[in-house]
């Protein structure tokens, strides 16, 4: 199938998605506010949607005659038409006058008929033996459109696997950090396997933080569910708005609330926040980010805390912060990086070597 046609089919079923949605006596405001927000992204939802309405409002007529004829009948006389006499929901054909009463039920039910199959066909389209993989390098940023709309962005050196079926959407985030902008579909779950936990939600946005011995889930919208995968582990509990999991590799959780996510997310635009950060702790986000690593040496000197904001890329003026301290010694380890030292240590260390 054609890109194309995948953009085309997955903008059609969310069109059909909003339009069960909307069908209840009364839906919710947030849920119309999520509607009107999904339709103004782009024209093609709202000529998807429109086309959903006049296939509506054509098959819910009282006056429509519907004939006796099979489906199967149906459908060999969809597929017999003209194509222009099958694709498109007119009211009323401009070729009415020449056709009998009989002609045009059986044209419309045709439609109908050769419509339903093509969209069940698309429905149950089989998935790809293998799910499709995003992943970036080094100090690379991405971000991925997924068929069903959501939308992914990757930090430096991450991985995920994506599969989306018809009851499902499941993602696998191998390793890094990503920033999950899920769309609302309240009929296909959205599932991220982070490897100890699972977080579940229908439409929100959350980043997750995966690392070696540790991973944190920061909800910065809406609200989802976490499932521990450990057999035997704690019940986790539901994150709303501004609240942050974060899960030690032992079995260990902290929960924190009123989290400032604009410095959780502030990577989006290549920047490192930092409050009253441990220097071993800045100079490891500092090492995700580039090929030039920087050692800090010392658990005193690796202990001592800063406050300060970053450009992700820009290890040389991290490096001139660190010269500028009090009794700190930087140098170059001759292959990019710097070592960092507290003086003492470093005067003892040249004593020795020389």
């Amino acid at each position: 199938m054609s890109n194309d046609n995948e953009e085309l089919t997955s903008t059609s079923q969310q069109a059909a998605d909003w339009w069960v949605a909307m069908q209840k006596v009364t839906p919710a405001p947030d849920e119309k506010r999520e509607f009107v927000d999904w339709l103004i992204r782009g024209p093609e939802r709202v000529e998807a949607s429109l086309r959903l309405a006049r296939a509506h409002t054509a098959i819910s007529r009282a006056d429509m005659p519907w004939p006796t004829m099979s489906a199967d009948e149906l459908v060999r006389e969809a597929l017999a038409s003209p194509v222009d006499s099958v694709v498109p929901f007119r009211l009323s054909s401009p070729r009415k006058h020449e056709e009998t009463r009989r002609a045009q039920t059986l044209r419309w039910a045709a439609a109908v008929a050769a419509s339903l199959v093509v969209a069940a066909g698309l429905l149950w389209w089989p998935l790809p033996a293998h799910p499709e993989q995003y992943q970036t390098n080094v100090g690379e940023l991405r971000s991925v459109l997924l068929a069903d709309g959501s939308r992914v962005t990757l930090n430096t050196a991450s991985k995920i696997e994506v599969r989306l079926g018809t009851d499902h959407r499941s993602v696998k985030l191998l390793q890094g950090e990503a920033l999950f902008e899920v769309s609302h579909d309240p009929l296909r779950p959205f599932e991220v396997d982070a490897g100890t936990v699972v977080v579940r939600a229908v439409g929100t946005a959350f980043d997750i933080d995966r690392r070696a011995t540790r991973i944190a889930v920061t909800m910065t919208e809406g609200q989802a569910d976490m499932i521990a995968l450990n057999p035997g582990a704690v019940k986790l509990p539901t994150l709303f708005a501004r609240d942050r999991l974060i899960i030690e590799q032992g079995g260990a959780t902290a929960l924190e609330h009123e989290v400032n996510t604009s410095e959780t997310t502030a990577w989006l635009q290549h920047q490192l926040v930092f409050h009253h950060r441990p220097l071993g702790d800045i100079a490891g986000e500092f090492n995700r980010y580039n090929a030039a690593h920087i050692e800090v040496r010392g658990a005193s000197l690796r202990s001592q805390e800063m406050t300060g904001t970053f450009r992700a890329n820009d290890v040389a003026s991290f490096v001139a912060v660190l010269s500028g301290m009090p009794g700190v010694q930087v140098v170059a380890d001759g292959a990019g990086g710097y070592i960092v030292t507290a003086q003492a240590a470093a005067a003892s260390m040249d004593h020795h070597h020389g």
